[in-house]
C-alpha cells in the first residue's frame, strides 16, 4: 500500500481536531494554529511554552495509543502477543512516566491529581488495554497467513494530509489491515467518551485518505471506530461502499469554508485580526485551557458542586 506525499504549504485544511477546536472556541482556535506565526513578537515565547502543555486525560490516551502499537508491531515482527496482564501493567507504566515529564496544564494552574482520580485513570487504561485484548480486529489480524503481516500499517507516520477537490484536508487511522474477506478495514482506537455522530464524519474521512493516499478502493475499505475505555458501546462499523462520496465530500468542503472564511488570504493562511476570534461563553471550555492565563486572566474556576 504505497502513500502518497504532498509538498508543504501553508493553505489552511480540514481535520476531525480542527473543526472540534473551532467549534469550542474561535479564540482557543487562533491561538492553536495561528499563534506561532501571527501573534505579536512579545507575547510569541509566552504563546509557544502555553502551547507545550498538555494534559492528563489527553496522556492517558496516549498511553493506550502507544501500548496497543507497541502490542501489534510485536505481533507483527516476532508473532508474538504479549500477556494481557504485561500489557496492563506496561500501559500503566507509560501513563506515569508521561504525566511525570510532560508539562501539564493540571499542574501549572495548581488542580490537583488526587489519589482517588489516579486510581480512576490506572482503572480506565486497564479496561481499555482489555478491550483492545477482546475485540475481534486483533483476532481478525492473527486470522490472517503470516506472509500478509508485513503489509499493516500501525500508526502510520506523517499528518495524514490528503485531498478533496485539490483542497487540503487530514484523516489518519490508527490501523490500517486487510482481510481475507478482501476488504482493508481501517481503525481508530477511542480511549475518550463516545460522540458516536462526530466519530462517524473522522471515519469517513479516513476513507478518502485511504482511496487519495493509499490507493484503495472505496468500496472494499471499512471504517471502524473501537471504544476502548468503554466495552459496552458498540464500535461503529462503516462500509466504503455505503459511504456517499458527494455528501461527505461536500460536508468536509463546507467546514472548510467555515475555516476559510477566518482568513484574510487564504492562499497564505493569513487570519483576520485575533479580534475576530471571538472567545467562548461556556466558561466549562476554560477551565482546563491552556491558554487561559492569556486570555481569561481573571478567570476564576466554579466551585464544585
Amino acid at each position: 500500500m504505497e502513500q502518497r506525499k504532498y509538498p508543504f504549504s501553508w493553505e489552511p485544511g480540514w481535520s476531525f481536531s480542527r473543526m472540534n477546536t473551532l467549534r469550542s472556541c474561535l479564540r482557543l482556535y487562533w491561538y492553536e494554529y495561528y499563534a506561532k506565526r501571527f501573534a505579536p513578537e512579545h507575547e510569541k515565547n509566552r504563546i509557544m511554552e502555553l502551547n507545550q502543555l498538555s494534559r492528563i486525560p489527553f496522556e492517558l490516551g496516549n498511553a493506550v495509543h502507544q501500548t496497543v502499537a507497541e502490542i501489534l508491531k510485536e505481533l507483527q515482527i516476532n508473532d508474538n502477543v504479549i500477556s494481557l496482564e504485561e500489557a496492563k501493567t506496561t500501559a500503566v507504566n507509560k501513563f506515569e512516566i508521561l504525566i511525570k515529564n510532560k508539562p501539564l496544564i493540571e499542574k501549572r494552574l495548581g488542580v490537583p491529581f488526587t489519589e482517588e482520580e489516579h486510581e480512576k485513570a490506572h482503572g480506565q487504561i486497564m479496561t481499555s488495554i482489555t478491550t483492545f485484548y477482546g475485540s475481534k480486529w486483533l483476532t481478525m489480524m492473527q486470522g490472517m497467513p503470516r506472509k500478509t503481516w508485513n503489509s499493516w500499517l500501525i500508526d502510520p507516520p506523517g499528518y495524514g494530509e490528503f485531498r478533496i477537490e485539490g483542497k487540503k484536508a487530514y484523516a489518519k487511522p490508527d490501523l490500517v489491515f486487510s482481510y481475507k474477506d478482501g476488504r482493508h478495514y481501517l481503525v481508530e482506537w477511542k480511549s475518550g467518551k463516545p460522540h458516536r455522530d462526530e466519530n462517524l464524519v473522522q471515519v469517513q474521512a479516513y476513507m478518502f485518505y485511504a482511496k487519495d493516499v493509499m490507493g484503495l478502493d472505496l468500496e472494499k475499505t471499512v471504517g471502524v471506530v473501537q471504544y476502548l475505555t468503554y466495552p459496552s458501546e458498540k464500535p461503529i462499523e462503516v462500509e466504503g461502499r455505503l459511504v456517499n462520496p458527494m455528501e461527505m465530500r461536500n460536508k468536509v468542503l463546507s467546514e472548510l469554508k467555515l475555516i476559510e472564511s477566518l482568513c484574510e488570504d487564504v492562499a497564505s493562511n493569513t487570519p483576520k485580526p485575533i479580534g475576530h476570534f471571538a472567545k467562548t461563553e461556556e466558561p466549562g471550555y476554560c477551565e482546563l485551557c491552556k491558554y487561559r492565563e492569556i486570555c481569561r486572566p481573571d478567570f476564576v474556576m466554579p466551585e464544585k458542586q
